[in-house]
């Protein structure tokens, strides 16, 4: 999850990214869940969700007395060395995440920016409470290489009310050996992160989803989500 957001240049740059299975045409969505009914809490997620060409996220973020809005978009799904890699635009750059949502670089004006090796694991699947999973690797920017040495676990199932609506979800917490951490909030009814708290040496951030935007599907899902402006 590498982000461009201006919080802070330390080696790398997060932003993750889902979106939810509406059916025909894509439309800007609300999720409220109906009066007095508790949301579903999540108990585990098999498999990653798919993302198509087109899917789009809109954040609100803070950092100390900065705010400003993030857009991520789907691009497309590229093979590169026989790996699929979906291809996501944050601000000015496109970012490189493998199929199962491991962060693996950034390419800015054509070129390579900063990488990743091997590709960070923002997510192991299945997803469940009590999963752990660590990372070793190495950071390529322009200017630097930096090891990283970083443990993930998911914590809690809870529900998260974000400007875009009331969401349940899956909590991440990823610490590292450096003062860098990250708490983030997997919602699989948008398919990617509704809020990230993150920690930069001395600089927080948080980023909390204002909307999403669905690209077509042609094909329903064979268990799709009800669209949330039925849920009323």
């Amino acid at each position: 999850m590498v982000t461009v957001c201006g919080y802070a240049r330390v080696g790398w740059r997060l932003a993750f990214l889902g979106v939810i299975g509406l059916w025909l045409v894509a439309c800007a969505a609300r999720h409220t869940a109906p009066g007095g009914v508790a949301l579903t809490p999540i108990v585990r997620l098999d498999a990653p969700p798919e993302w198509r060409p087109g899917d789009r996220w809109v954040y609100d973020w803070t950092s100390g007395t900065r705010t400003g809005t993030k857009t991520v978009e789907v691009l497309e799904i590229k093979e590169i060395n026989e790996v699929r890699y979906y291809v996501v635009r944050v601000g000015d750059s496109e970012q490189f995440y493998t199929l199962d949502f491991r962060w693996s670089g950034i390419v800015r004006d054509s070129r390579v920016e900063a990488r990743m090796i091997p590709p960070q694991p923002w997510f192991t699947w299945p997803l469940e409470v009590g999963s752990r999973w660590v990372h070793r690797g190495v950071y390529e920017g322009l200017d630097e290489s930096k090891h990283y040495n970083e443990t993930f676990a998911v914590v809690a199932a809870e529900t998260v009310e974000v400007p875009a609506g009331r969401f349940p979800t899956l909590k991440v917490v990823r610490e590292a050996s450096s003062r860098d951490s990250d708490q983030y909030w997997f919602a699989p009814e948008v398919r990617w992160y509704v809020r990230w708290i993150g920690r930069r040496g001395e600089v927080q951030f948080e980023e909390r989803l204002r909307e999403y935007y669905v690209a077509p599907r042609l094909i329903p899902e064979s268990a799709p989500v009800r669209p949330p402006s039925q849920t009323k």
